[in-house]
């Protein structure tokens, strides 16, 4: 299939300049920073005596989701990136224009590109993740409720990412298209977190406002779905009973039937614009 041999050539691509290889070293040098901190963590004592359970537990789960919001910024980052120099790029240079005359149709081209780049971003999350609980339980006892979903969630906001940048791409150029969604993704971070805030202080107008803001740019709605499914019910029911659910790095309640409907009809939207954008693009 047209779609998978392009994709291919992107993973090869991806091996020839050695990304892959240097995002293996550095997510195994994660992994044993995770190790070695975690281990840390479960040696602590206090007055001569080692901390307790349930104390690492809540200390553990904290920062489970602290390593999460980290790492899912560079997730997004790397989407970022990939998103607009697989597209971008190449219609700066030229290197398209060889390839489309050829028996190939332009979306094919394009969705095996984003296929490729898309399996990159997928493999990476999901190992890593897996490697990180899997650490965070072997020196703690710990692990989150729902790793794999949260890992699912934080997959599918690197590639809604992914898929607007490489929109962007098509028309801007692509550092334009690069700076652009960073911006974005970071502002949509921040109106987040200011609606968490503003519900917890009653504020309708910046509940509002955040609201719709995760509708146009669902990258922070989908973040705090994955942050729902790292939090132990204790903490969730902890944080209702006393009132802190103004902590941006705590959600209290999981993602609504209609949001992820949504969410799925705003990447069907995006993939559609950037298909007939590519499709008109003049190479």
């Amino acid at each position: 299939m047209k779609i998978l041999l392009i994709a291919s050539l992107v993973l090869h691509e991806a091996m020839r300049r050695r990304l892959l290889l240097i995002i293996g070293a550095l997510t195994l040098l994660l992994v044993v920073l995770t190790a070695w901190g975690f281990h840390a963590l479960a040696s602590v004592h206090d007055h001569g005596r080692a901390i307790s359970h349930f104390a690492l537990v809540v200390v553990a789960s904290t920062l489970v989701i602290l390593m999460a919001f980290m790492f899912t910024i560079i997730l997004c980052l790397g989407a970022a990136f990939l998103g607009a120099l697989s597209t971008g790029t190449e219609i700066e240079n030229g290197t398209l224009l060889a390839i489309a005359p050829r028996p190939l149709r332009r979306w094919e081209l394009l969705a095996g590109k984003w296929l490729g780049n898309a399996a990159i971003l997928a493999a990476y999350a999901a190992v890593s993740g897996a490697l990180e609980v899997a650490v965070v339980y072997k020196m703690t006892g710990y692990a989150p409720p729902h790793p794999l979903a949260a890992i699912l969630f934080l997959i599918a906001q690197a590639l809604f990412v992914l898929t607007f940048t490489m929109w962007l791409s098509i028309r801007l150029s692509a550092i334009a298209a690069g700076f652009t969604t960073t911006v974005l993704f970071g502002l949509a971070r921040v109106v987040g977190a200011a609606g968490i805030i503003g519900q917890a202080l009653h504020n309708t107008t910046v509940t509002q406002a955040a609201v719709v803001a995760s509708l146009i740019v669902p990258f922070d709605g989908l973040w705090r779905a994955a942050v729902y499914q790292l939090e132990p019910a204790a903490m969730i029911a902890t944080a209702s009973s006393t009132g802190s659910g103004g902590n941006p790095f705590i959600e209290l309640y999981p993602p609504t039937v209609p949001y992820l409907l949504w969410c799925g009809l705003w990447f069907s939207i995006v993939s559609g614009l950037a298909i007939s954008a590519f499709a008109r693009r003049d190479l």
